[in-house]
């Protein structure tokens, strides 16, 4: 369900795609609205009266221009990426990237930056070896202070962990990704599955014996994982037959909607992990950022290794980077307005 604003005697409803208004639907980038700084106050005061903040209109107004240019900063840093050459494209993306998540977690956090300790990144990369470094086996960690982790607290209510992730793991919960770990690397992390109604999902019955899970306990398990990132998420049923594994949802927006461990493809087929082992409970927003984090350092640090990279084509690695970041040029900024809509 979206944010219902009361604004001059209206009642504004924010749906995924479009914006209704007194019963009328209307196809809109819905950032644009927040070009309005009376918009955005009165957007800031709902979010934070929801979140029982007692001086909620005295911080609506005191964050509304810092809001309101953190949003257009990250904007105009994927604007730029848009047209910026290869080579410096993940610098311009994690930047943009950064100042649009300092804006969703300032409309949940009217106190955001408390203390110095939350301007830190919140990750770390390990010290690159010259010969025989990889990609895709690099890993990033996750710290106890800094944006990630205040962002995985405050927008998804995910503790934090300190846990370590390789490229290669963090890629594999993106179904655009898919393509190339089946041609490059002969892996398929995905398996696909098809619509049987609107409210209900279907794959092949193998997929309960690659868990090595009974219907029910695949239903507790997938619910669980679905929790991690949306806390409030209905209950579901896992009803397995000779032909199929079936995933019964509350109804269709539950089922279109539903979080990791399912996922879906660009045609809005739904999507699983052949394996088990291969799903990560992660936002996409934060995959998103542990990755560019690391090409955006890699890029800035490693000048020789990224120069000699692109320059000579002598390298698998590069098609995945360039299929993520077209992933995230394409997606981020439908996924800030989810978050910031929701």
């Amino acid at each position: 369900m979206g944010k219902l604003l009361s604004r001059q005697g209206f009642k504004y409803y924010f749906s995924e795609f479009s914006v209704q208004k007194n019963g009328s639907v209307y196809k809109v980038e819905r950032l644009t609205f927040f070009d309005s700084a009376s918009f955005t106050r009165n957007y800031l005061f709902e979010c934070y009266q929801s979140h029982s903040y007692d001086d909620a209109s005295s911080m609506s107004y005191q964050n509304c221009y810092r809001f309101m240019y953190q949003l257009q900063h990250g904007c105009l840093y994927l604007a730029q990426a848009q047209i910026a050459p290869f080579a410096i494209k993940p610098m311009l993306l994690f930047y943009g990237l950064s100042q649009l998540i300092k804006s969703c977690v300032l409309s949940v956090d009217p106190y955001y930056p408390e203390n110095a300790a939350v301007l830190a990144h919140g990750i770390t990369t390990r010290k690159r070896k010259k010969q025989g470094y990889s990609f895709l086996d690099d890993e990033v960690k996750e710290q106890r202070n800094g944006l990630y982790p205040h962002m995985i607290k405050k927008l998804f209510h995910m503790e934090h962990s300190e846990n370590k992730y390789t490229m290669k793991a963090l890629l594999k919960q993106l179904p655009d990704m898919h393509a190339c770990f089946a041609f490059l690397v002969n892996e398929e992390p995905f398996m696909k599955g098809k619509w049987a109604a609107t409210d209900r999902m279907v794959f092949e019955p193998i997929l309960l014996d690659l868990y090595h899970m009974t219907a029910s306990r695949f239903q507790q398990y997938a619910l669980e994982q679905m929790r991690k990132l949306v806390p409030k998420t209905q209950a579901i049923t896992v009803v397995e037959t000779k032909q199929q594994v079936e995933i019964r949802f509350a109804n269709a927006q539950a089922a279109r909607n539903a979080a990791p461990p399912f996922h879906f493809d660009k045609d809005g087929s739904p999507l699983i992990h052949r394996l088990k082992a291969n799903h990560l409970p992660l936002p996409e927003l934060a995959i998103y950022y542990l990755v560019l984090y690391n090409l955006s350092m890699i890029c800035r640090y490693e000048t020789e290794w990224w120069g000699e990279r692109i320059h000579t084509m002598d390298c698998d690695e590069i098609p995945f980077i360039k299929q993520f970041l077209e992933t995230v040029q394409a997606r981020t900024k439908k996924l800030i307005e989810r978050q910031l809509f929701q």
